[in-house]
């Protein structure tokens, strides 16, 4: 059962990949750059589970990681406490986290 279960876990994100790339083709490959409807599908689910974060927590991390600011420089930037900003990324980092690692395959 645990193999089977791999096996369709695995099919289920090749479908999703193709999907993706098929909907959106232009958008999710970059010529070039060695990204394709893998890479394309992770930016996908990256890109949801930020929207679905708090906004001051979504805000410190799109700072710091596509800004490329330290929690020190995202302080000054948004008048947040240098503590505050260090916990709203504590908070955003464990949420992606838990919502992103792959689910181990269920017990039978």
């Amino acid at each position: 059962h645990k193999v089977a279960d791999a096996l369709e876990a695995r099919t289920r994100r090749v479908r999703a990949a193709d999907a993706a790339a098929a909907h959106h083709p232009d958008a999710l490959a970059h010529p070039g750059s060695g990204t394709g409807p893998e890479q394309a599908l992770d930016r996908l689910l990256l890109l949801a589970e930020l929207a679905r974060l708090p906004s001051a927590q979504r805000r410190v991390l799109c700072l710091a990681f596509y800004g490329d600011l330290t929690q020190a420089q995202i302080a000054d930037r948004t008048g947040l406490p240098l503590g505050t900003v260090k916990s709203h990324m504590r908070r955003a980092l464990g949420v992606l986290r838990l919502a992103l690692e792959p689910s181990p395959p269920a017990r039978r």
